[in-house]
């Protein structure tokens, strides 16, 4: 079964695409076929850093019916093992695809025939962006120390909770009409609190409950640590960790610790990833590390998060072990 990995940010900037794709790159050199999909919709640029052209077809031509056939979408790279399929943004419509066509997307995907498919996203917290993301339980989420980005994450991971749990109930049930109504009302008041939902909804539901929370139990996201200077940076990681677990009861793993490094620039500028340009790096190292974390884990497709219809609308004691692991092995040339 192939083993979806959607990659997200809370915010731009924080070095989503390079990462997605120099994973992708590193796994389809450790012998795993893996399909890259740019599923930034509106914003796609993943051919510019693999070094392809845009002139092939897209999701926005399977999205508008230009062609019926997903496998003619799929293009081979210069890299071994590793295919794309290219974004969309010549079709202004295309970021506000409907949940039919989500769907449609996903069965295909989930059809490939691949050991990884690598989905990154757009970045922030749009319906589409977070129904994707959803789709398994151990999703990458990228961000980088600095105070706004680790805010950004954290409202990013707040907002994929609140939709993962809505997504267990029907639309139109008692339920979902019942958390609908909580949100409207937080809305004009506090801030929405995800326990206090989670708990009231028990309350009111009882038995119907049961397995959603059972669900939300296995939500587990990975997250990757970009653009790193010192170690003094995992200070940061531990403050999304105790804030996502005190306001969301979500336990979290950090999967890299990943070092800034300038030639991300010019790998940009020249169409050629550091894991092909600069494979000893400290920076594309440290994302190898990344990848052995990721192969030790199964992201299948979460069949009981399917999509529905919907309108627009603590722990005292923290594991900090793998943040520990992640400080041995960082280096930086800084810090040498």
């Amino acid at each position: 079964m192939i083993n979806i990995l959607p990659i997200a940010s809370g915010k731009g900037g924080v070095g989503k695409s390079n990462t997605a794709v120099n994973l992708a790159i590193i796994l389809a050199k450790k012998g795993k076929r893996v399909v890259l999909i740019d599923l930034d919709f509106g914003g796609a640029n993943l051919h510019t850093l693999l070094g392809l052209k845009n002139n092939h077809a897209g999701l926005g031509n399977f999205i508008y019916k230009q062609t019926s056939e997903f496998s003619e979408l799929i293009q081979v790279t210069q890299v071994e093992n590793l295919h794309f399929v290219a974004g969309d943004c010549l079709y202004p419509g295309t970021a506000n695809i409907d949940t039919l066509t989500k769907q449609k997307i996903i069965r295909r995907v989930t059809e490939l025939d691949y050991d990884y498919a690598i989905l990154d996203l757009g970045a922030g917290t749009t319906y589409n962006t977070l129904d994707f993301y959803l789709l398994t339980y151990n999703s990458i989420l990228v961000t980088t120390p600095e105070l706004t980005s680790i805010l950004n994450a954290y409202s990013f991971l707040k907002a994929a909770s609140f939709r993962f749990f809505m997504r267990q109930f029907r639309a139109r049930s008692a339920e979902r009409k019942f958390l609908d109504e909580y949100l409207r009302e937080s809305e004009s008041g506090s801030e929405a609190s995800f326990l206090d939902m989670i708990s009231k909804t028990s309350v009111r539901f009882g038995e119907s409950t049961v397995k959603p929370i059972e669900e939300l139990r296995k939500y587990r996201p990975q997250v990757i640590l970009n653009q790193g200077q010192t170690t003094d940076d995992l200070e940061m990681a531990k403050r999304l960790r105790s804030l996502v677990m005190k306001k969301l009861g979500i336990t979290m793993d950090f999967v890299g610790f990943v070092p800034r490094d300038e030639r991300i620039g010019y790998a940009v500028a020249t169409r050629t990833p550091m894991s092909v340009s600069n494979p000893e790096s400290e920076y594309v190292q440290a994302l190898e590390k990344s990848v052995e974390r990721i192969l030790e884990h199964n992201y299948s497709y979460n069949e009981m998060n399917e999509f529905t219809e919907t309108s627009d609308e603590s722990a005292d004691e923290i594991d900090n072990s793998d943040l520990d692991v992640l400080s041995s092995e960082f280096s930086t040339e800084e810090s040498e």
